[in-house]
């Protein structure tokens, strides 16, 4: 992300999901497509974070519980869950957030902290919730904050 942080504009517009009691805003740009939270096949994995395997336009797509990637305490049971398919790094690498809600598209406030390196880059609160603002190139390498 090669935006100013504190105090400066982050631009860009972001899609917003909600992930327990915590926010996560995305680039629009590294979004396929949201969908009802697809089927997941538990598989054996050293990953913690991956949920298993789902079927994606007829490819196998890992699936990683985004709760837990940014440790959000979990909140109540999502109504209307989704999985939002994003991009990764190499080539047409793509992954799936088990999220519990897509909230909408929006521009990111500018009165964030940066964090540095990995899969969250900048964090603060925005209407009142815990707002982690997420680089999804670090999920093609590492998966872990």
């Amino acid at each position: 992300m090669n935006r100013e942080r504190e105090g400066g504009a982050h631009g860009g517009r972001y899609l917003v999901v909600a992930t327990g009691e915590h926010l996560c805003a995305m680039a629009v740009e590294q979004v396929r497509s949201v969908v009802p939270a697809l089927t997941v096949v538990p598989c054996p994995a050293t990953d913690p974070n991956l949920l298993g395997l789902a079927e994606y336009g007829g490819e196998p797509l890992p699936v990683l519980d985004l709760a837990a990637l940014v440790g959000a305490p979990a909140g109540a049971v999502a109504e209307f869950p989704v999985t939002v398919v994003v991009r990764t790094r190499g080539e047409g690498g793509s992954v799936g957030l088990a999220a519990d809600a897509a909230v909408g598209v929006v521009e990111v406030p500018p009165h964030l902290t940066a964090t540095g390196s990995g899969l969250v880059q900048a964090r603060g609160t925005w209407q009142g919730t815990v707002l982690h603002v997420l680089e999804l190139a670090a999920l093609g390498g590492e998966r872990r904050q």
